[in-house]
């Protein structure tokens, strides 16, 4: 049994890392199937229970309850409280991080970093392949929608630099991880994945820095850094590069002069003015989550016409319509999980937690201002490993127990 379930916990790291970009339907099942397998641990062994005192753990759980008491109060019938299950990745999370416990010794940087640069590799690759080999204008349609395949390759990218906390001198490959979310970003034309990018780079990267290299060399990196980023991204829209993405500046002055602009960021306006709309008739307890769209599809304003989408490609209208200030406040604690299981981490592996607490808060933000992360099954999926992989990360020992 012992055996079994360290290949288990292999599969379900290799599941919840690698395979969101080319199998994310597999990837979901996989890692679903094996969260159950893992709150089964945690009924069977008592020692495992410790990850369900973390924050990575218990602000989920909290959040939950609040998303749940919205439900109930608008609920019409009993389909309408279950669909919270849309989110169950995020509740069971430390069912994942008792499976991912039995291997908890091989969870070295390199080890973490690998499977996600793996990830991260594949989805630029599937990227370039659409646009280079298949002929179409923006990659990733392949196996996922363009903008969700840039979103999850943005994460694994990110997670990937864990790897540069190994201190042997092949790290540096790790790096590999930002330049290949800029090729993934490049071949899809995710606009939203682009501004994502700019704040990872900058405050997850100078984090890593500061965490991993001496004060003063910390410092210059980022300076450098910085720097590479304002003249990369001026060269790309001077020189109209990246297709899609250097319209962005054209996007941005246009928003600002209160001049039309393209039909996707003027139905994404539509929605937020929707949403707004919305919030403000039914503030506390919101629309419920189910056809949520539609319901809220006449406070649209007169000078828009878009039929209702599945969401409202931002995070915190959907959340504002589905539960009101409840949806709110879970949307924040759910946010806050990482960054306050980062800060509160303690012992060995305290540099490599507080890391991947910032930079999943961060993107996951920066990202859900564009489109949604939460309730997208695979973006939640690996919201939920990255989780449940602090949580094991953070767990005491069982020889450190009381």
């Amino acid at each position: 049994m012992p055996k079994l379930l360290r290949l288990l916990a292999w599969a379900a790291l290799f599941a919840g890392l690698c395979l969101p970009t080319p199998t994310p339907e597999i990837a979901n099942v996989t890692t679903l199937v094996l969260i159950g397998v893992g709150v089964i641990i945690l009924m069977a062994r008592p020692s495992a229970r410790a990850v369900l005192r973390l924050p990575v753990v218990t602000l989920p759980l909290a959040a939950g309850a609040l998303l749940l008491l919205a439900l109930v109060i608008t609920a019409k019938s009993p389909l309408h409280v279950l669909v919270i299950l849309v989110l169950a990745p995020l509740w069971f999370a430390g069912g994942h991080a008792a499976l991912l416990g039995e291997i908890r010794d091989r969870l070295t940087p390199a080890v973490i970093g690998s499977f996600a640069l793996a990830g991260t590799a594949i989805g630029a690759g599937i990227a370039a392949f659409d646009v280079i080999v298949r002929q179409v204008g923006r990659g990733g349609s392949l196996v996922n929608n363009p903008i969700h395949l840039a979103d999850l390759t943005l994460m694994l990218g990110f997670v990937a630099l864990v790897g540069l906390f190994d201190r042997r001198p092949l790290r540096v490959i790790f790096l590999a991880g930002p330049a290949l979310v800029c090729a993934a970003i490049g071949y899809t034309g995710a606009r939203g994945a682009l501004v994502a990018l700019v704040p990872m780079l900058v405050i997850g990267g100078g984090l890593l820095a500061f965490l991993i290299l001496p004060r003063r060399r910390a410092w210059q990196l980022v300076a450098l850094g910085v720097a590479g980023i304002i003249v990369a991204l001026g060269a790309t829209f001077a020189l109209g590069l990246g297709g899609r993405i250097s319209g962005l500046l054209d996007v941005a002055l246009a928003l600002v002069r209160g001049e039309p602009t393209d039909g996707a960021v003027t139905e994404r306006l539509s929605m937020y003015q929707t949403a707004w709309n919305a919030f403000q008739a039914s503030p506390w307890f919101g629309f419920g989550m189910i056809d949520f769209t539609t319901l809220v599809a006449p406070y649209m304003p007169p000078q828009y016409d878009y039929a209702p989408s599945g969401h409202l490609h931002n995070d915190i209208a959907d959340f504002a319509v589905i539960g009101g200030v409840l949806g709110l406040a879970c949307y924040g604690l759910l946010l806050a999980a990482p960054l306050v299981g980062g800060l509160s981490a303690r012992g060995p592996n305290r540099g490599m937690i507080l890391y991947l607490g910032v930079v999943t808060s961060l993107g996951y933000f920066t990202m859900g201002l564009t489109n949604a992360m939460f309730g997208i099954l695979t973006q939640t999926v690996l919201y939920g490993v990255i989780l449940s992989l602090m949580a094991t990360l953070a767990a005491p020992a069982p020889r450190d127990m009381p």
